[in-house]
């Protein structure tokens, strides 16, 4: 029998003996030994615990999720299975259909439903969030919660909170998290607000990791190789210190050390190739710097395949064909790509065809692509180990400007290295863009993972629920005060409270004191008088002629900055224990504004606010309640309902003026639109709320034409939004699903039901019907 040790033993107790029993029938499925932390985690789950597992990327988390899903399809019981991406969610469903079959496996992620009736049931985290609020959760005996760290993310946090804090005591939960600083404060907080929690902590990578350095001349040097000086001398020996190190400086008259120029991943990529460091995924910060990196590689020739791998790639691409037709598009960048990749070479980016990007990634698992340029998005739970990584830089961009990657994402990328049974060690390069970057480098590569803080914010949506689910304030503030967040701020609330209780008593002592005259009074006055210049009024005291004067005047200055710092530190104590509760009565008092709240009942629009999962359904209910949208086709009231779905990247403003030019009554509608949003956005200043109120036209054109029966999708990309297919059908299976959310809202006024319907049907066709699961 299987034991933690990874021996067989006897078990004298009838439980854990049954345990043990199915976790080797389970084990039994794999062609190699369990680990000691994954045998623990099943014990724990075979015996109705909830767990939290940390361990690194490749580690084998996943194998976790498998024996909760397997044990509870044995027990005849339904499991939940949450990811943070919809890409994610799709390749799980696709994976756990291959591994448990069609039939108990089905699919929730807001444009797709599929046997939601499944004993496994895949869903968005924003899904299983809303299954909790409406009360309409199917009994489920386990919730995986996969990529968990996702706690801490600016975007996603308070989801993953809320589903935590919401879900029933009696599902067990499977928390799958990457290696993280602070996760026994984590499953405290879980032990807390849901329950008993067993915590698997596992930093021990299977295969070990290797980080190497590499300067701008392609010189590598192993990171053990010494100190950041001793570094420097072997990356740098041949320049000097700068002296214009700090100053801007630009072109030919900036040092050598200065110019940001990471060395050419063309240049390099033989030299890995001679190491037999491939397979290797190529991380670089920008999309277009992705395609540029494949575009060079090919003019100059570049092959890593040989004509039989040739020969294969090209029959996977007839394969692939016959399940996407979409890759038949002989857009300019598809071209490209379909050329390097029968070179051995690959791109993956979130603006990619998502089938040309799953084509890549069977490719990639078939040993057949050798090298992928990716952006940070495909270290996110997408899996492709590689013998190799490699990281060009240490800084990426965000909606901010640059900054530095973090220790933890560093890893993440990092953790694609080393594949297990395949590779005794992985290879993690850091392809440095100056000598400046390389004492930081070294210090986030040795650093300690950052602990998780909590994101969580109350948006409308929120507020809205927790306004129609309890009907008592304190209830209310029950809730949002078992968030994370106000679990971290209790550590520095305790401190205040005992620096309070500390000052209080230095002021007890310093109020005590007793001057020469014996009237404190007189003392307060003659300072009171002394600040203002009232000297003739501060003459008739005797304090003026006092010796003591002086003493007491020092008292008097002690005792008024213990009294400030008293009413700060106070300040900071209420701030501390009401922020969130502050937050969530500013989020209802703007809703009470425009009617949505009265008498702390949601009226229509309010219900309707409560029953979306968007960044923007405050603006989408006014939208719906304005009498903007009867009258329309369905066409038409697509792309106005898409100016409040589009992504940042869709910069195109020339077609969407063009096309509000050509459609008069939807340019008028779009302004009172804009006049909505800028309402919004007043109140909520005046409230002293910031949640982001976004609204853009660039998506409208492409998304009307595409509803009226466009066929020549590449027109479409190129001409309506700016070349990247990827972004356009994401962002229109994102209008998809909130048209969706729309007809199924009970508040929706009954005219708009139709053509909604219609517009989903005329939207969801071809290719973006074709992209929905991959």
């Amino acid at each position: 029998m299987i034991s933690p040790s990874g021996k067989t033993g006897p078990e004298t107790d009838p439980q854990s003996q049954w345990a043990w029993q199915t976790i080797e029938e389970f084990a039994s499925r794999y062609p190699f030994t369990l680990d000691d932390f994954q045998l623990e985690a099943l014990r724990q789950i075979a015996g109705a615990k909830s767990v939290i597992v940390s361990a690194p990327t490749g580690a084998g988390k996943t194998l976790i999720a498998e024996f909760a899903i397997w044990l509870a399809l044995t027990r005849h019981q339904r499991i939940g299975y949450t990811t943070p991406l919809k890409a994610l969610s799709n390749q799980k469903y696709a994976d756990f259909q291959r591994q448990f079959g069609e039939e108990q496996v089905g699919i929730l992620t807001g444009d797709v439903k599929v046997n939601p009736q499944a004993p496994v049931l895949v869903m968005t985290t924003e899904i299983l969030r809303n299954m909790f609020y409406e009360g309409e959760f199917p009994e489920m005996a386990y919730i995986v919660l996969d990529e968990c760290h996702y706690l801490g993310d600016e975007g996603r946090g308070t989801v993953w909170e809320e589903i935590i804090i919401n879900c029933p005591p009696e599902i067990r939960l499977v928390a799958l998290s990457a290696t993280v600083s602070n996760i026994r404060e984590i499953a405290a907080w879980i032990e807390e607000v849901h329950g008993p929690i067993e915590v698997i902590y596992h930093p021990v990578r299977p295969v070990p990791l290797e980080f190497l350095l590499c300067n701008s001349e392609g010189t590598i040097v192993p990171l053990s190789g010494g100190t950041w000086r001793q570094l420097e001398q072997s990356l740098y020996r041949r320049e000097s210190p700068s002296p214009h190190r700090g100053r801007r400086s630009r072109g030919r008259d900036r040092p050598l050390s200065l110019r940001r120029r990471p060395v050419s991943p063309t240049f390099l990529i033989p030299r890995l190739q001679a190491r037999g460091w491939l397979p290797a995924i190529y991380f670089i910060f920008s999309r277009a710097a992705c395609e540029q990196a494949l575009e060079k590689f090919l003019e100059e020739g570049g092959d890593l395949l040989g004509p039989q791998g040739r020969e294969q790639v090209e029959a996977t691409i007839e394969e692939a064909l016959a399940d996407y037709p979409s890759l038949n598009l002989k857009s300019q960048l598809n071209a490209m790509l379909i050329q390097g990749l029968k070179r051995g070479i690959g791109v993956h980016h979130a603006g990619i065809l998502p089938a040309l990007k799953r084509l890549t990634e069977v490719l990639f698992e078939k040993g057949l692509v050798k090298v992928v340029f990716a952006t940070e998005t495909m270290s996110l739970g997408i899996h492709m180990p590689a013998k190799s990584v490699v990281l060009q830089g240490i800084t990426k961009r965000t909606d901010f400007g640059f900054r530095t990657l973090t220790h933890n994402e560093i890893t993440q990328m990092a953790g694609r290295a080393g594949r297990r049974g395949i590779d005794p060690e992985g290879k993690c390069l850091v392809a440095l863009e100056s000598r400046e970057e390389l004492a930081e480098a070294v210090r986030l590569i040795r650093g300690k993972s950052e602990p998780i803080a909590s994101q969580f914010r109350i948006g409308y949506s929120s507020a809205a629920l927790l306004l129609r689910n309890y009907q008592d304030e304190q209830a209310i503030r029950r809730v949002i005060e078992s968030s994370l967040g106000q679990y971290q701020n209790r550590k520095r609330v305790e401190d205040l409270e005992d620096l309070i209780l500390e000052l209080k008593e230095r002021e007890r002592r310093y109020r005590s004191f007793q001057p020469p005259c014996q009237d404190t009074h007189n003392l307060q006055r003659y300072a009171r008088w002394r600040e203002k210049g009232e000297m003739d009024k501060a003459a008739e005291l005797p304090c003026l002629q006092c010796g003591e004067r002086s003493e007491c005047q020092r008292h008097l200055r002690r005792l008024r900055r213990l009294e400030r710092s008293l009413r700060t530190r106070q300040e900071e104590l209420d701030r501390l224990l009401n922020s969130y509760w502050d937050q969530f009565l500013k989020v209802v008092e703007v809703l009470r504004e425009f009617s949505y709240v009265r008498d702390r009942q949601l009226t229509p629009p309010g219900q309707l606010v409560a029953s979306l999962r968007h960044d923007n359904e405050l603006l989408v209910a006014r939208i719906v309640f304005s009498d903007l949208l009867p009258g329309l086709k369905p066409a038409e009231m697509a792309a106005l309902i898409s100016c409040v779905v589009e992504e940042p990247r869709s910069r195109e403003a020339f077609p969407a003026k063009s096309f509000l030019r050509q459609y008069p009554h939807l340019r008028r509608r779009y302004r009172q639109m804009e006049a909505l949003a800028d309402e919004i956005f007043q109140v909520q200043q005046a409230k002293g709320v910031f949640l982001p109120v976004s609204l853009h036209p660039n998506l409208a054109a492409a998304v009307h034409e595409w509803a009226t029966g466009e066929s020549d999708w590449n027109r479409l990309v190129t001409f309506s939004f700016g070349g990247h297919e990827g972004d356009l059908i994401r962002s229109i299976r994102r209008l998809i699903d909130l048209c969706r959310q729309l007809i199924d809202a009970p508040t929706l006024p009954a005219e708009l039901v139709e053509p909604l319907w219609q517009a989903v049907e005329m939207l969801d066709r071809d290719i973006v019907w074709e992209s929905a699961l991959i």
